[in-house]
């Protein structure tokens, strides 16, 4: 997801650091990436040549096998209060399962980070209807 922080500036005494500013004459606004951190699932205990981690056979040729990385505990702004005014924003079809994304929700592991820094994406899909069970695809060099 793409975030626009804007505000910065002379009028509120917030300044937008210049290794930041794309021009280099925005002193507004930024654009960051809002991504959430992978960690090798427990299932894939071979590495390939680049370290990510070998799903096991049959698709371990081609696919890298990955889970969503969890904090060891809630982050803070996820407490009761919290949860029960911003319920509805989660997905879900009753309270239950909207109570079961915002707790699953509440222990990822996510960041912001510039554009520019990214320098690879990833071909990946969830599996087993487990949304926190990653396959990512490799493209093999033929």
């Amino acid at each position: 997801m793409f975030v626009q922080v804007s505000g910065f500036g002379d009028g509120v005494g917030i300044f937008l650091p210049k290794e930041m500013r794309t021009p280099p004459t925005n002193t507004s606004s930024v654009v960051l990436a809002l991504i959430r951190w992978l960690s090798p699932h427990p299932q894939a205990t071979e590495r390939d040549s680049e370290h990510r981690p070998r799903c096991p056979a049959p698709f371990g040729i081609n696919h890298s096998l990955w889970q969503f990385t969890k904090l060891p505990r809630r982050r803070k702004p996820f407490n009761d209060v919290d949860d029960r005014r911003q319920l509805a924003l989660f997905p879900g079809s009753d309270e239950t399962a909207k109570r079961r994304n915002a707790d699953e929700l509440s222990r990822a592991r996510l960041d912001l980070v510039q554009l520019d820094t990214i320098e690879k994406f990833m071909n990946c899909t969830s599996i087993d209807n487990k949304s926190s069970d990653i396959l990512e695809t490799i493209t093999l060099p033929f």
